[in-house]
């Protein structure tokens, strides 16, 4: 029974479903995303000028990751595989934030 609910597990570590965010008029249009760990965030430029996702803040840089958007269409993506809160900004533009909190499917659970 315990080596199912290992299996169980697993499954559901593998199909945690990934995220998008838009960027958008200087601006991340879900400024805060909520996500399983394991799971893919993807943010896609809809903008004609180029920003960066860049983790931790301006004031305080995190070299967790640091990705280019450079024009309409750029896209980036980073796989987060622990729990925790991720500040990001766009380093071209600071004042640009979001935050992605990443919790344990048993997070919130009865």
């Amino acid at each position: 029974m315990h080596a199912a609910r290992l299996g169980l597990t697993l499954v559901l570590a593998l199909a945690a479903p990934d995220t998008a965010v838009e960027v958008r008029t200087f601006r991340f249009r879900e400024p805060a995303v909520e996500v399983p760990v394991g799971s893919e965030v993807r943010w896609i430029n809809g903008d004609e000028i180029g920003h960066t996702v860049s983790a931790g803040t301006p004031e305080r840089r995190d070299p967790l990751f640091d990705g280019t958007l450079d024009g309409a269409g750029a896209t980036f993506a980073h796989r987060f595989d622990r729990a925790g809160t991720y500040p990001y900004f766009c380093a071209r533009h600071p004042f640009m934030r979001g935050e992605v909190r990443v919790v344990t499917h048993t997070e919130g659970a009865p």
